[in-house]
């Protein structure tokens, strides 16, 4: 197994050289083997760092350990968000001259689109709360499952979670609380058919602990949906004030948000506020940004 790893070290030196004059820019955390040229890091997040009990594995030490070791033979570090250079420099103490701040963006697929009559491919025929991605315990899926099992509305609003599987923890949770007929779980979903649950959406929740950035913030603001979400530094860096915001660990607060949501409908101020701040965030600005960040290594050189 190691002579099979040198052989393919080997083989992909020869096949892209040896980077002089070239960038090497890691997406996730991966170093090149026998590099002259510039390395170039984008750090989305750090979860693992900041969460360590819950990320207590052998290989989760593992990884935190590539990725310090990416990030910190780097000659730039691009960071999604102010959040996470801030985050980058508590914990690795580089040179705040050598992190970047490129914003993530999201895709154009995700727009306001006119209400049709076809109702055959919505989950449910009556409202809805929509969920969205992992359910890794940094989510806070389990505090949203909490408070939505004491929440006056959950019997006229169903929450919709989109992505994976449920796990065995999660089914007992759910029916624990009486929540099975309540709560829906979509898989398969493509981005058009996402589009069109952020059209129809009471609102999007969005509960997490802490986030590197939240694309789904951007594609619900772009939709017009209304956006449920805790009070985390990420969410009102790309976000601002546009979310109904709860106290996280607050119980009672996050159903006053949920209760807002509701009231307040898709026709609110938040809403058309959400539909301009997504307008600067393209991914033509994101690759813009990163090209600015080699040039700024090749005029240090």
């Amino acid at each position: 197994r190691h002579l099979g790893s040198q052989l393919w070290n080997y083989a992909r030196s020869l096949w892209i050289g040896r980077g002089r004059e070239a960038i090497w820019h890691s997406t996730y955390y991966t170093l090149p083997k026998l590099w002259d040229g510039f390395q170039v890091v984008t750090v989305h997040g750090m979860i693992h760092e900041r969460f360590p009990e819950l990320y207590n594995e052998p290989l989760h030490d593992l990884a935190r350990q590539r990725k310090r070791r990416c990030v910190e033979e780097a000659n730039a570090v691009i960071c999604v968000s102010e959040t996470t250079r801030q985050d980058v420099h508590r914990f690795y103490g580089l040179d705040p001259d050598t992190i970047y701040v490129v914003p993530n963006a999201y895709s154009g697929v995700f727009r306001r689109i006119e209400q049709s009559d076809d109702e055959k491919d919505l989950p449910t025929p009556g409202p809805f709360l929509l969920y969205i991605g992992s359910r890794a315990p940094y989510k806070n899926f389990r505090g949203l499952i909490r408070a939505y099992g004491k929440w006056s509305g959950r019997e006229e609003v169903t929450l919709v979670v989109v992505g994976g599987s449920w796990s065995a923890d999660e089914k007992h949770q759910l029916a624990k609380l009486g929540l099975k007929r309540c709560v829906r779980l979509l898989t398969g979903v493509d981005d058009e058919a996402l589009c069109r649950l952020y059209n129809r959406a009471v609102a999007l929740v969005y509960p997490s602990l802490h986030e590197g950035f939240g694309i789904p913030l951007l594609e619900a603001m772009a939709c017009g949906c209304p956006v449920v979400a805790s009070r985390i530094p990420s969410t009102i860096e790309v976000a601002g004030q546009c979310p109904i915001y709860f106290e996280i660990g607050n119980t009672l607060s996050l159903l006053t948000a949920l209760d807002l949501a509701v009231s307040e409908g898709r026709d609110s101020d938040r809403v058309r506020s959400g539909l301009r701040r997504v307008k600067p965030y393209s991914w033509d600005n994101t690759a813009k940004q990163t090209l600015e960040v080699y040039r700024a290594l090749s005029k240090d050189e």
